[in-house]
């Protein structure tokens, strides 16, 4: 079971590509723990399966789907328009849609490359301007994550544009945190590690690609990251979403500019 102490009730959450993977599982443990939530996802279907998962098991809440690709400036500003009539206060931005292009830095098609960039970096800093603006409409603070990667911090081989965003991702945080901080918002990052249940970053491509990276057989590949871990565990997303949920509440009321590693011990913040 996730979360269901309450802590973020009352609130109101957006969460990107909650469509599926982690996105889907952090926007459900955020339900649980109280918050309504706007599902915005590139996919709009999948962003109502999310909803409707919620709606099935949290009736309490409110859970909205919304079209969004977070490239585009215009979906993005319609989201917090629409947000400013339909609910009482905003309070908690994630930014969890992103993509994973795999591959040798010589075989790296730059169309992919530039893809990445525009996901990963410029969709979290759409997000994150318009999400701080509203914030500080309000006067009432609030509270932005960007889901990271421990390949954010521990680069990995054959992910040149993983590698970079996610390190990216990191770094316009920290420089959020700094900015926002006068306004009682507070901004965090969460490092997962190898989450698979659910991912569409670990599709059947990705993982012959990591399969011919170690050299072993694509159905070897998952046993083999769990086996990298300390823990010697797989990763679940409820575990990454108890994560967020403790940095938009106010346990963490104290915490910004940080990054939080959730990856079953594999990589050491220093």
């Amino acid at each position: 079971m996730m979360n269901e102490s309450k802590e973020l009730n009352g609130k109101t959450a957006v969460i990107t590509g909650a469509g599926s993977g982690l996105g889907r599982s952090i926007a459900i443990g955020i339900a649980r723990a109280g918050a309504n939530v706007v599902i915005a996802d590139i996919n709009k279907q999948q962003a109502t399966q999310t909803c409707e998962m919620i709606n099935k098991k949290m009736p309490e809440v409110t859970a909205t789907a919304v079209l969004c690709d977070v490239t585009n400036e215009v979906d993005v500003e319609k989201i917090f328009a629409n947000i400013k009539e339909s609910f009482e206060s905003f309070d908690i931005l994630v930014n969890a849609a992103g993509v994973a292009p795999a591959g040798a830095l010589v075989d790296m098609p730059v169309d992919k490359w530039r893809f990445a960039l525009e996901v990963n970096l410029t969709g979290y800093f759409l997000m994150a301007k318009h999400a701080a603006r509203l914030m500080i409409e309000q006067g009432t603070g609030g509270t932005i994550v960007n889901l990271s990667s421990k390949s954010g911090l521990d680069a990995s081989k054959n992910n040149t544009p993983y590698n970079a965003t996610k390190a990216g991702e990191l770094h316009m945080a920290r420089g959020w945190a700094m900015e926002l901080g006068q306004h009682n918002i507070r901004v965090n990052s969460v490092c997962p590690g190898n989450v698979f249940e659910g991912s569409k970053i670990w599709n059947p491509e990705y993982i012959k690609v990591c399969a011919k990276k170690y050299n072993i057989e694509p159905e070897e590949v998952i046993p083999h990251y769990v086996s990298k871990t300390i823990l010697n565990k797989e990763i679940k997303g409820r575990d990454i979403a108890d994560a967020v949920v403790f940095l938009a509440s106010e346990k963490s009321r104290m915490i910004t500019g940080q990054t939080l590693v959730v990856d079953a011990g594999q990589v050491m913040v220093r």
